[in-house]
């Protein structure tokens, strides 16, 4: 991240110059630019709470009960762990997993169906958006060619991304399938776990059980997903807004629809499929693509660099914080407390109380 913020500075200072991105930001309303800004920060921290309501539904559909604040804190780290793995919203959706199994106890399986569910009503969303945007912009013809290569892209993507979620929902085998295929990879690699295990335990096959379950709870029971869907339908018009804020911050409330069109799904594209590696080169292609639309350069370069510290910065750094503090409740908790305790005592009978300290850090962590 510290070398893609270095190779936009360079951009800037090359291709822009310092000296007018200064003459931009102080001829900039104060006044308003603070106030439109702090509306879209908090505009982002509503699409979380969206996503947060959306999922949160899911699980109470599936007996799987957490509060909103726990939720909130949990599904936050996962955005977390997704703005900085590119691994397309895998890796926080198996952190929220193994943070809301932790702390309800209930099956893997009834939450990894949440979760998956959740991920189905919120693409399909953006892939219909995405679909009757890009028919949009084509039929406008006002936008560069290497935007249209990359919306395409996007949509191939989107469209592949949402069939794989559909078939793990469907097909009563896949995730049996794809649980078959992790457990010969781990064999392979010679994980001493997993080195003697036959096939699946039985607890692997419970949790399958609850997720197939799950999915087949909700085909029956469809009237469980119109909230989500409304819920996630606010998030995506919310992001969209964010945009529009930003640049009012700027001055400028008079940009096209066909605009803020090809920034969101362009920026919200490249930021998921490449999380934190984006950072740099996702700011260079922003400045170009105002540019062409007639925005100066200097304004340009301001306009990327202010838009992604909101889409990107701000939640990176809300995750962070809400990392350690997760990381904290989990080290206060009543059990982890007691372990310390008992290896405590266990470390001055042998003389070596330093030892405490390994303890604490295995325990902190989120993650595993």
């Amino acid at each position: 991240m510290v070398f893609g913020l270095i190779v936009f500075a360079v951009y800037l200072y090359f291709f822009v110059g310092f000296g007018e991105i200064l003459l931009v930001v102080k001829s900039l309303d104060l006044s308003s630019t603070l106030l439109f800004y702090s509306l879209a920060l908090g505009t982002m921290i509503l699409v979380m709470l969206f996503w947060v309501s959306s999922w949160r539904t899911l699980l109470r559909a599936l007996n799987v009960k957490i509060s909103l604040k726990n939720a909130f804190l949990y599904y936050w780290t996962g955005y977390f762990v997704d703005l900085i793995v590119p691994c397309q919203s895998v890796c926080g959706e198996i952190t929220r997993l193994y943070l809301v199994q932790k702390e309800t106890k209930q099956n893997y399986g009834a939450v990894g169906a949440a979760g998956v569910t959740n991920r189905i009503v919120a693409y399909s969303i953006v892939t219909v958006g995405l679909t009757t945007g890009l028919f949009y912009l084509l039929s406008r013809n006002k936008i560069p060619g290497f935007a249209i290569d990359l919306l395409i892209l996007s949509w191939v993507g989107a469209v592949a991304f949402l069939s794989i979620l559909f078939y793990l929902a469907l097909n009563d085998s896949a995730a049996d399938k794809l649980a078959s295929l992790i457990l010969k990879v781990l064999k392979a690699l010679r994980v001493k776990k997993f080195t003697s295990q036959g096939g699946l335990s039985p607890g692997t096959m419970e949790s399958l059980r609850s997720f197939h379950e799950g999915f087949k709870f909700f085909r029956v029971h469809p009237r469980y997903l119109l909230k989500p869907l409304i819920f996630q339908a606010c998030s995506f018009t919310l992001s969209l807004t964010v945009y529009v804020l930003v640049f009012n911050a700027l001055g400028f409330n008079h940009l096209l629809l066909d605009f803020f069109l090809l920034a969101y799904f362009l920026a919200g594209a490249i930021q998921d499929a490449t999380s934190a590696f984006s950072v740099g080169g996702l700011e260079i292609l922003l400045t170009n693509l105002f540019i062409f639309f007639g925005i100066g350069a200097a304004t340009s370069g301001v306009a990327a660099a202010l838009l992604r510290s909101v889409t990107f910065w701000f939640p990176l750094l809300v995750g962070y914080i809400i990392v350690q503090v997760v990381g904290a409740r989990n080290l206060l908790s009543p059990k982890v407390r007691e372990k310390i305790g008992t290896q405590e005592k266990q470390e001055m009978r042998e003389g070596k109380i330093s030892g405490v300290a390994s303890v604490v850090g295995s325990e902190q962590s989120c993650f595993g």
